[in-house]
């Protein structure tokens, strides 16, 4: 009996992680290569990675409840809503979900970005793009697993912590 083994290289899905991921990031981008590029690049940082390609996919995302530690977005993502009307929303209704924006031409105004969103400029190096990524992803499981206590000791788990994994 003839036994096959699919290379890594050829594998469509890429090499398998049997490693716990270290975050969620769901990264909305319309420019397919720039989101395959950055996808990459998270993925082989043991990131999982949603990947959207304007804002109204991101919603519906978020919107079914998968667990989210850090919205990456582009800022220009015609037709429809652009990355800052993203982030708000992003901001309103799933605070647990830290926010980082990104724009090669459009540089956020004081109003454009919530409090405690960070904004990169494009484009950047993989290593400012992963500690970007990791520092929020660090930051929302901390308040995260923080909720979590607080409800523990209340009596209540708060609801966003029995929402589904990615």
């Amino acid at each position: 009996m003839a036994t096959f083994a699919i290379s890594p290289a050829l594998c469509p899905l890429g090499p398998v992680s049997h490693q716990q991921p270290i975050g969620v990031v769901l990264l909305v981008e319309d420019e397919p290569l720039v989101r395959l590029v950055t996808a990459d690049i998270l993925l082989e940082a043991n990131f999982r990675v949603i990947e959207a390609g304007d804002a109204e996919e991101a919603l519906r995302v978020l919107k079914a409840e998968v667990a989210v530690d850090v919205l990456l977005s582009d800022v220009e993502m015609p037709p429809g809503m652009n990355g800052y009307e993203l982030v708000g929303h992003v901001h309103r209704d799933w605070p647990g979900v830290e926010i980082i924006v990104s724009s090669g031409r459009e540089w956020p105004k004081e109003e454009d970005l919530p409090p405690g969103a960070v904004f990169l400029a494009k484009p950047y190096l993989n290593a400012t793009l992963l500690s970007y990524v990791q520092a929020a992803a660090r930051k929302a499981q901390e308040a995260r697993r923080l909720r979590r206590e607080a409800g523990a000791a209340g009596g209540t788990a708060p609801a966003e912590d029995i929402s589904k994994t990615a």
